[in-house]
């Protein structure tokens, strides 16, 4: 069995979030599905050979990684090309069901002191004297 990879994995997300969404016609920063599915095609192809000749598997297993840093390349260029269209962006429902979290949807990061600093006016404490 061939090791499941999370970019193969994005890359069949990001075919079907195409179709679902009718955008397989759209021009994304030059790449349209069509391209996009020659250009992810080999890994899907060389998984399905990988699967059906065990005896030949470190020759394709090698095969597989080079068309995966070759879809790595196509897949991040259409999350890139996604986030900027015009019609689509960070927020839309395609970059969504192509797997990734929308801008909005994000979590801010902002975290709050335990209250110490709020207490002594941003000053550190004085030592408690436990350790003379």
């Amino acid at each position: 069995m061939v090791r499941k990879n999370n970019t193969i994995q994005r890359a069949a997300l990001m075919k079907e979030a195409l179709q679902n969404n009718n955008a397989t016609g759209v021009d994304f920063a030059g790449m349209d599905y069509a391209q996009f599915s020659s250009g992810v095609a080999p890994s899907f192809d060389k998984r399905e050979e990988y699967e059906g000749n065990f005896m030949l598997a470190v020759g394709q297993r090698q095969e597989i990684e080079n068309a995966d840093e070759n879809s790595a390349t196509y897949v991040t260029h259409m999350r890139d090309s996604i986030r900027c269209h015009p019609d689509y962006g960070p927020n839309s429902a395609l970059y969504v069901q192509c797997g990734y979290i929308a801008d909005n949807q994000r979590k801010s990061g902002l975290t709050r002191g335990q209250g110490e600093a709020d207490e002594t006016n941003g000053e550190t404490p004085p030592p408690t004297g436990e350790a003379e």
